[in-house]
């Protein structure tokens, strides 16, 4: 690369500014022409949708610029396709596994109801009134409509002699 070729290059104006008009910072450059030809870039501006002949000479300027130096093109910018995400939410019970979660579930409260009976029979503690009680009397029932509707009848047998044993 010869020495003038790389002060050129280091001089050229990036693509950005090719096409852009600078407001007060820019250098005005003026051209004499006929009339004629002034007539004839101010009609090809117009047909281009350009504002006046001063836009349609920086862009001839710009392409000749390009065409000659080949400055570096910025990349273009890409817009993806926006990304759909769809969240479903089951807020049913799930039936998987969950006969077998009950089925340990009501275990754990018949021992601990059966627990408590034997206190009230011992006499250290009374049935009617115990907050206890009512609480495992709660549990009891919900543990017993879960069972019959997941068909666990053994566990609804176990679950009901303790809760009519609850209610005396």
């Amino acid at each position: 690369m010869s020495a003038v070729a790389a002060k050129q290059e280091s001089n050229a104006p990036s693509y950005d500014i090719l096409f852009a008009a600078p407001d007060r910072d820019g250098s005005i450059v003026s051209v004499r022409v006929h009339r004629q030809v002034k007539e004839m870039l101010a009609e090809i501006a117009e047909k281009e949708g350009l504002n006046g002949v001063s836009e349609l000479v920086r862009y001839i300027i710009a392409g000749f610029l390009i065409g000659k130096y080949e400055p570096a093109r910025p990349d273009p910018k890409v817009l993806h396709a926006p990304i759909f995400l769809n969240i479903n939410v089951n807020k049913k019970e799930e039936t998987r596994g969950e006969a077998l979660v009950i089925s340990m579930e009501a275990e754990e409260a018949v021992r601990e109801a059966e627990e408590f009976l034997a206190k009230v029979r011992r006499g250290t503690v009374q049935l009617r009134g115990n907050e206890y009680a009512k609480k495992l009397r709660d549990r009891i029932a919900k543990l017993m409509a879960r069972s019959l509707r997941y068909g666990l009848e053994d566990e609804y047998a176990k679950l009901r002699a303790v809760f009519n044993a609850l209610q005396e």
